[in-house]
């Protein structure tokens, strides 16, 4: 077989593809010593190399001389033990969700100050590492000035840009100047936001700049999407089946543009976890809905929202000036209660933040400060 064998001092023994191990070769000829891209081109390595010298160098060293090109790789061997043991992991493995439970407050969520994360990569580590885990996060104590919520979401992804722009102001509009439902004292139904993209974002992020009125009025409202699924999969798995294969159309009109998209409410990966939320009343389009389809579906959809709607497992906050709440878009629905805007003075500023920078900016805080905190 094409495998070097190693025998360490403990007396264990590993073996190693010997394809693998040229590859992992991080010489100024194989990668790139600023960028740390491969400049070794995997698919031209040899299928039947092998080494012609082993050696030990250093403490933690061993070096080996490869056949075709007399190539020299030098490996650390405490890395190759992790890697034959499946301890080296390259990415961070995801945080693990846990499903809301009754009664579920405020209090209970990971919160930061605005200050603390925004000066320190330890606080910011800290309050990053603990977010997936209920799919939602509160720093407070924000500057209340326009773009806050910018620089705030550049420390913690990359921000994407949408139709709506880099970022949005959430303020009341009367029904013939709005382009969308959030811009309006209307109740708000809780949603998954842009659902009617096909690649949605994965953070929403809300600035509180104002908020001035009674407090039962215009209050946020987030739920668990994931929870919800799972209490309809155990009630109704007929529904959930329905949900999880049968597709439906989302549907918003900008500017006299059609944003469309079509895709299952629940989504789950190929072992049949499940890993999106796609739903929002608000753009759901059933016009051209098969019609063996429309009881199923829309009865199925009805299911899933009573579990949505739970007053026992719904977090109700009313946002304080100063607060940026952050949610995982793919498994939190937000909403809003209606207000009055006689009564009411509520401004907000969001935007929408790319999965990939934050588990980039999690992964290097992680390699820094993952044994302290």
């Amino acid at each position: 077989p094409n495998v070097t064998k190693l025998v360490w001092h403990d007396g264990t023994t590993h073996e190693f593809d010997n394809v693998w191990l040229r590859d992992q070769c991080d010489c100024p000829q194989c990668l790139h010593p600023r960028t740390k891209q491969k400049l070794l081109d995997a698919a031209t390595i040899p299928i039947d190399i092998a080494p012609v010298d082993v050696t030990l160098g250093n403490v933690d060293e061993l070096n080996i001389t490869w056949t075709s090109e007399r190539h020299r790789s030098v490996y650390n061997t405490e890395w190759l033990q992790k890697c034959a043991s499946g301890q080296f992991k390259l990415v961070p493995p995801e945080q693990k969700r846990k499903l809301w439970e009754t009664g579920i407050g405020i209090d209970s969520l990971p919160t930061a100050q605005y200050d603390d994360v925004m000066e320190s990569d330890k606080a910011l580590y800290a309050w990053l590492s603990r977010l997936l885990k209920p799919g939602i996060g509160i720093v407070k104590g924000a500057p209340l000035v326009e773009g806050t919520v910018l620089t705030f979401g550049e420390r913690v992804s990359n921000v994407r840009k949408s139709i709506f722009g880099r970022s949005y102001q959430i303020v009341a509009y009367p029904d013939d100047e709005t382009t969308d439902v959030s811009y309006t004292p209307r109740i708000l139904n809780l949603h998954t936001d842009l659902v009617y993209f096909e690649n949605p974002v994965v953070f929403v992020t809300i600035h509180c700049r104002e908020m001035r009125g009674p407090p039962d009025q215009g209050m946020s409202v987030f739920a668990d999407g994931f929870l919800a699924a799972e209490r309809l999969k155990e009630s109704h798995p007929e529904a959930y089946r329905v949900l999880t294969s049968l597709p439906v159309d989302y549907l918003l009109e900008v500017d006299g543009k059609p944003y469309r998209n079509r895709t299952r409410v629940i989504c789950t990966d190929s072992d049949g976890n499940v890993e999106k939320i796609r739903a929002n009343s608000l753009d759901l389009v059933t016009k051209d809905m098969p019609y063996h389809q429309q009881r199923p579906l829309l009865s199925a959809f009805r299911l899933l929202t009573e579990y949505i709607r739970d007053s026992s497992v719904l977090l109700r906050y009313q946002l304080k000036a100063g607060d940026i709440v952050i949610v995982d878009n793919r498994r939190i629905l937000h909403g809003r209660t209606a207000f009055n805007t006689k009564e009411m003075r509520r401004h907000l500023e969001g935007c929408y933040l790319e999965y990939d920078g934050f588990k980039a900016n999690l992964g290097s805080l992680e390699e820094k400060w993952g044994n302290e905190v």
